[in-house]
């Protein structure tokens, strides 16, 4: 069973948009705190918005490439995509295959693709 890599409620997600909105934020006014953010989100976020983010999860913030952002002229936001990545597990042994499976979606809707 996986015990370390709860998925987002809805109500989590909801909290983390709000916190990033206001690292955001932070980050236009702030040059230290960027710094913090781009080297190790969450501990940035914690240190400085009291936030500690409850999944395990491994974020990375970037800055923008050059030309994006807020254009003035059309008063709207040119921005970048975000990015997601997942993990695949390993194969494990043959003899192992169907207990492993079960065993993962047996973790409930932790990962992608498995079930409930």
């Amino acid at each position: 069973m996986a015990f370390t890599n709860k998925i987002p409620s809805y109500e989590s997600l909801l909290e983390f948009q709000e916190v990033y909105t206001r690292a955001i934020a932070l980050s236009w006014r702030d040059a230290e705190f960027k710094a913090a953010l781009l080297a190790d989100p969450l501990s940035a976020l914690q240190r400085y918005l009291h936030y500690r983010c409850p999944w395990n999860i491994d974020l990375k913030v970037t800055e923008a490439p050059a030309g994006m952002g807020w254009d003035s002229k059309a008063q709207a936001w040119n921005l970048p995509r975000n990015g997601m990545t997942f993990g695949v597990p390993n194969k494990p042994r043959v003899e192992e295959e169907s207990i492993a499976l079960a065993a993962y979606n047996d973790a409930g809707a932790t990962y992608l693709f498995s079930c409930c």
